[in-house]
């Protein structure tokens, strides 16, 4: 059995953490070793489902990084106290209004791309600070973020606002300052979702997706990010449900071109782990996911993720079946004990690395919402408001030449699970300003009789299961007849997104569009100062927002001529 150098980059392990993780690991029967793969996500955090992974023995338990802080930290401490081996708890970490700590109990700083408009990687530096500090208060060690996906595609809707845009030297040196915030503050991060999402306009939540590039243009993009944040010690690596079909076939193996990384040893053990020399903990994404459970069946496909690279299964939601799945793979051979070794191997030095061999001892909440995170957070939304174009000049909007607003906007915002988000407080802000706000029903007449200025405000982050980021006419007019109108030639009318910055593709005769990325109060309260005037638009797009048709057509060229 040829096991990794535990001394080496990513886990810096000294000789007593080894010592501790091969004692440990050699105490482990094969099923506890077993276990120790297997991720499942916490949905009630009772009792009952906690005592459940516990007698399980799992590896660790992935919460939402939105629950109750008071709910997360009991949840830590009665876990990490009664496992027999310290636990890897888990989120995403990753900004904004649908990951930030706690909901609105903890600093709600913005998005991904957010930080990238600022165009200054001390505010990536600060994402991770803030994230690392207030997770660790509320008991995470691991986080899966950021995302390292290049944003190529303006109809991918899982990338999008989630990422640091379009520009490869941007999005490294971003990810980079995030990664190293993260980890000094004693959280594990992960670099997601190799081999590169962004490309595609499908959502690996709902369907396998692929990469396209070829391989000197992967090699200049993803491969280059990547071989960075690898080369600069980020601990983990997610493997998406995305398929490359360049790189099996310049290796000859085309027989692979359709599996996605989690399922590929060519992508995750060939050119991951050899090429491009990982050496850390390789995580599947969620292997409940459309783009896993399309590839076969469960009992195949389980043992498989282990076989070709990854060390952890991602939320198996139900964690007997898929242990016993694995049992019956290294039974039969598909699963070598050898490489059941070596990912339990892996899994224990990343918990090592994060000092829970020594103490599992939880940081005191009152970094929840410090001061200091809050003004970073306001300094970064203040930073980002982007102007994309205002060529009917109608901004800053003034009272006393606009003071009849009508504000059209989602009627009903939800997260990724269905459940409701507060409205958006932008329509009582420019209340707040001097301005006498109206909001849009499908009986509203749009006459220059009636209103002065048009706002639509809309709020779509990339987010889980949902396929299509474009505006919803129908959504926001009402109903369909209403849903075919367009306003701009009836009254100055101005677009203001705070989630995907591509509306100039669906609306590119409507003369103003502000982008604003992120839907957290710091947030609304900069864009509501910026379009009346009281600051400038300092936002530096990391995309091309005024130009977002370019890219489809790109990505599609190589796919029709396959």
């Amino acid at each position: 059995m040829t096991l990794p150098d535990l001394s080496a980059s990513p886990f810096f392990l000294d000789a007593e953490a080894q010592a501790w993780v091969a004692r440990t690991r050699d105490g482990l029967s094969l099923s506890e070793k077993l276990a120790q793969l297997l991720v499942p996500i916490g949905l009630r955090l009772d009792r009952a489902e906690l005592d459940r992974f516990l007698a399980l023995g799992v590896g660790g338990v992935s919460r939402f990084v939105t629950v109750d802080p008071g709910a997360l930290r009991d949840s830590t401490t009665y876990l990490q106290e009664r496992s027999r081996v310290p636990m890897l708890l888990s989120t995403d970490l990753e900004g904004g209004e649908l990951a930030s700590v706690g909901g609105t109990a903890g600093t709600p700083y913005p998005n991904q791309m957010a930080v990238a408009t600022t165009d200054d990687p001390v505010f990536a530096q600060r994402l991770g600070q803030v994230m690392g500090r207030e997770g660790r208060a509320v008991g995470f060690n691991l986080t899966f973020s950021p995302v390292a996906d290049l944003d190529l595609n303006p109809r991918s809707p899982i990338v999008n606002t989630r990422s640091f845009g379009s520009d490869v030297g941007r999005v490294t040196a971003f990810c980079e300052a995030t990664i190293q915030a993260l980890q000094a503050e004693g959280v594990a991060a992960c670099a997601k979702h190799w081999p590169g999402d962004g490309m595609d306009d499908r959502n690996q939540h709902l369907v396998t997706s692929e990469n396209t590039l070829d391989l000197p243009a992967w090699e200049a993009s993803y491969g280059a990010v990547f071989r960075h944040l690898i080369a600069s010690g980020v601990r983990t690596v997610m493997p998406g449900h995305i398929t490359f079909p360049a790189y099996a076939h310049a290796r000859g193996r085309p027989d692979e071109a359709d599996l996605p990384a989690t399922l590929s040893p060519l992508l995750t053990t060939t050119l991951l782990r050899e090429e491009l020399g990982f050496g850390g903990v390789v995580v599947s994404d969620a292997t409940e996911m459309g783009g896993f459970t399309s590839q076969g069946r469960r009992e195949d496909t389980v043992p498989q993720v282990i076989a070709a690279g990854c060390d952890i299964l991602l939320f198996p939601t139900d964690v007997e079946r898929d242990l016993e799945f694995l049992r019956r793979g290294v039974a039969d051979g598909r699963l070598t004990g050898a490489r059941v070794d070596e990912a339990v191997t892996r899994v224990l030095a990343l918990k090592a690395s994060l000092g829970l061999h020594r103490s599992t001892a939880l940081p005191e909440a009152s970094t929840l919402r410090a001061p200091e995170h809050l003004a970073w957070a306001e300094e970064c939304a203040e930073r980002a408001v982007t102007l994309v174009s205002d060529t009917q000049n109608l901004l800053p909007l003034d009272p006393t030449k606009h003071r009849r607003l009508l504000v059209i906007r989602q009627p009903r915002r939800t997260n990724g699970l269905g459940f409701p988000l507060p409205d958006l407080r932008v329509p009582d802000l420019l209340g707040e300003a001097g301005f006498e706000v109206t909001l849009y029903t499908p009986g509203t007449r749009v006459s220059p009789d009636d209103f002065d200025a048009l706002l639509y405000v809309v709020a779509q982050e990339g987010l889980m299961v949902r396929d299509d980021l474009r505006l919803d006419w129908m959504e926001l007019h009402g109903n369909p007849f209403r849903a075919m109108e367009r306003f701009w030639d009836v009254l100055p009318t101005a677009i203001v997104s705070l989630g995907t910055p591509y509306y100039a593709l669906e609306a590119p005769r409507c003369k103003t569009l502000v982008n604003a990325y992120s839907p957290v109060l710091p947030m609304q309260e900069a864009v509501v100062r910026a379009l009346t005037g009281g600051q400038p638009f300092s936002g530096v797009s990391p995309v091309d927002a005024s130009s977002a048709l370019r890219p489809v057509r790109e990505r599609r060229d190589p796919v029709v001529e396959r």
